[in-house]
């Protein structure tokens, strides 16, 4: 008598959240459920209707169960996005907002707050605002990239006083070194960039030796645009900024997105440029560059952000069996496979090493809330 199949592999995770643990179960025919954990070591049992219990455990190999082949497949979690929010702080954030009442820094707070309080669980981030005092001096994040750091981030926006200039290429440059020394190498890594008007190294003051434009354009400058400007007072740092952004992208893995602030109308091209050269630019948009004028469409910009970075891919750490009996389910719920990727699962390509979401259910992992995925492999009996 050849042999029969029976699905006798789960596999769950709590996405974004806790580790995902690999089962085995055979069922008998009094209605008992017996599991034990792929990496060997750990086991518990059910009986009655039935739901699979799981207990962890540790061990160098479990043995095979009777009836079903001791092969198990365990579903790679991909590490949480991390992202390092780099704030312009210069004296002109103390400028008047969109909102009656509020400087553009109440509301860069007021947006980044909800922004966090939504994805704070899925992303880690990350603060830098620049400069440091009030000139140009720039120096490392005031909050390391790390989950959960919303109260921090907010924290540190709320106690800090704009003032000085805009040395936006040494403030991304100090990020990405933070991304590179404290981040997890297996994260993805992003910079977002939002500011309110073009590189420069002064507000007030002409720029200092610390912080020289070494690839100022003559004809265009910050703070005085478009009248002619004095070679290393108030030029317009963009070709160095450019390049910063360019290598981070190119050669170091780390995409940027651009939001220009009310104030940056006059520097459209430029912030385009920074956009396409970080590698993120807006999809969809009048700009290549996300434009936020108010609160508004800021929290809009950070939100469609974070939705981007959430991947909706999963990694299979083997490839199953029999790929087409694979099953998925989202929160309980079976995910339909559809090969034509508009809304369900599929696989990415043939290897079947990669499960990935898309339509509603990819819109439902990226809403920065818990989920749980759950997929079950088919395997034989014997």
């Amino acid at each position: 008598m050849g042999p029969s199949r029976s699905f006798g592999i789960i596999l769950a995770a709590m996405l974004l959240g806790g580790g995902w643990i690999a089962c085995s179960s055979t069922e008998d025919t009094a209605g008992t459920t017996s599991s034990a954990s792929g990496t060997g070591g750990g086991s518990s049992t059910s009986t009655g209707d039935g739901g699979l219990s799981f207990d962890g455990g540790q061990g160098g190999g479990g043995g095979a169960h009777e009836g079903c082949d001791p092969e198990s497949f365990t579903l790679q979690q991909a590490p949480p996005p991390e992202v390092y929010l780099v704030i312009d702080r210069s004296g002109s954030m103390n400028d008047p907002g969109a909102t009656q009442g509020l400087t553009k820094w109440d509301e860069v707070n007021t947006a980044v707050d909800l922004a966090l309080t939504q994805y704070e669980d899925t992303i880690g981030f990350g603060l830098l605002t620049y400069p440091t005092g009030d000139e140009c001096d720039t120096s490392g994040p005031q909050v390391p990239v790390a989950p959960s750091n919303r109260l921090a981030i907010t924290s540190e926006l709320a106690t800090a006083v704009p003032a000085g200039g805009t040395p936006t290429a040494a403030a991304l440059n100090n990020a990405a070194a933070s991304l590179t020394d404290l981040g997890d190498p297996a994260s993805p890594k992003f910079v977002v960039l939002a500011t309110d008007g073009g590189p420069n190294c002064n507000y007030f003051l002409s720029a200092n030796p610390e912080c020289t434009c070494s690839y100022a354009q003559q004809q265009h400058c910050c703070t005085n645009h478009p009248q002619q400007c004095v070679f290393g007072s108030a030029c317009l740092d963009d070709q160095h900024t450019l390049d910063v952004i360019t290598d981070l992208h190119q050669n170091q893995d780390i995409d940027t997105f651009v939001i220009g602030l009310e104030g940056t109308a006059e520097y459209i091209d430029l912030l385009n440029a920074m956009a396409v050269a970080g590698g993120q630019p807006q999809q969809g948009g009048t700009t290549d560059y996300y434009a936020a004028a108010d609160q508004a469409q800021l929290l809009a910009a950070l939100q469609a952000i974070a939705v981007s970075v959430i991947s909706c891919q999963i990694q299979l750490e083997v490839a199953p069996e029999y790929p087409d009996e694979v099953k998925v389910f989202l929160d309980g719920e079976e995910i339909p496979r559809d090969q034509t990727k508009t809304n369900g699962w599929d696989y990415t390509d043939g290897t079947h090493l990669t499960i990935e979401l898309y339509g509603s259910y990819c819109d439902q992992l990226q809403d920065g809330e818990e989920h749980q995925l759950t997929a079950t492999f088919e395997c034989i009996v014997r």
